[in-house]
């Protein structure tokens, strides 16, 4: 029995230096260990007016940089349509990397030699209600994608709200042996989904083949009238659900006497209970080419 109550203590010991370990790589980190995320990323900002729960989206990008010491974090912010916000800030790690400037790092994990998750609080007053509040900022890396998130909990409540997001990506170097096919596909995705956004069923319709076969992962096979009844139901939410393509992903294959490939990573956003939600997933689409008469024969959405 004696044997076996230190046995117990011994594992408990183990498993208690074990999880303060643990703890302890989680919150300490250096402004070096971030260096993946150096370079020009470009996206959007979403972000939620809470008065009127309103939501609004705008193009945004971010180039980072360190200073010329290395012991600074530079951000800096432009945005192509609102050029009086642009403004750039600069972070220094404190207390042996407990800090990221004044917000203590409640949680700094990284994944493999590349994509990380820091995670930070601090307190203040929120600058959009003036309410005492704790803030808290989200930093993931993950592949070519880079979101910067922050959630907001007011004084005396329980509940985080997700003041803005920005949803930001690396450009990829796609080979692109013809060009003028893949500015074609890329202006009718982007007029396909302009009438999606608008929720224009009619105007989608014209843009997909009647003997559509939709290949979705959590969904199975679908057809052209499942589709669009899929579509009506969605436009008839409240919560207006759009679709952007991700920045630096499109594809485009020729197919030989028929059309053309389109792969890539799309981004849908939408309100939910008060909550932005926003979901990116992959897809790809198979352009029919009828003299001149381009339209969608099949498409590929998986990812979920």
């Amino acid at each position: 029995m004696h044997f076996r109550r230190q046995l117990l203590t011994m594992i408990f010991f183990v498993f208690a230096l074990i999880t303060v370990a643990a703890q302890t790589k989680s919150i300490n980190f250096q402004i070096s260990t971030l260096s993946s995320s150096v370079g020009h990323w470009k996206g959007t900002l979403t972000y939620l007016d809470y008065s009127g729960s309103n939501l609004y989206s705008m193009p945004a990008e971010i180039d980072i940089s360190y200073t010329g010491n290395k012991v600074g974090y530079i951000m800096a912010y432009t945005y192509p349509n609102e050029p009086k916000a642009n403004n750039t800030d600069t972070t220094y790690t404190k207390g042996s990397g407990k800090y990221f400037g004044r917000e203590k790092v409640i949680s700094f994990v990284k994944n493999n030699s590349r994509d990380f998750t820091l995670i930070t609080e601090f307190d203040d007053v929120d600058g959009n209600d003036k309410r005492e509040a704790t803030i808290r900022h989200k930093y993931k890396l993950e592949g070519n994608s880079f979101i910067i998130r922050m959630d907001v909990k007011f004084k005396g409540t329980n509940e985080w709200f997700n003041r803005h997001e920005y949803q930001f990506t690396n450009e990829q170097k796609v080979v692109v042996n013809d060009k003028a096919l893949y500015n074609k596909i890329k202006a009718l995705d982007s007029l396909l989904f302009n009438a999606y956004n608008h929720q224009d069923l009619a105007k989608m319709k014209n843009y997909f083949t009647t003997d559509l076969e939709w290949y979705q992962d959590n969904g199975g096979l679908i057809n052209f009238e499942t589709v669009f009844t899929n579509f009506q139901s969605i436009f008839n939410n409240p919560n207006k659900l759009s679709r952007e393509l991700v920045y630096g992903t499109l594809e485009v294959i020729p197919i030989k006497d028929f059309g053309a490939i389109e792969i890539g990573k799309h981004r849908f956003k939408h309100m939910e209970n008060g909550k932005l939600e926003i979901g990116t997933f992959r897809f790809l689409m198979i352009w029919k080419n009828v003299n001149g008469d381009w339209k969608i024969s099949r498409v590929v959405s998986f990812d979920h």
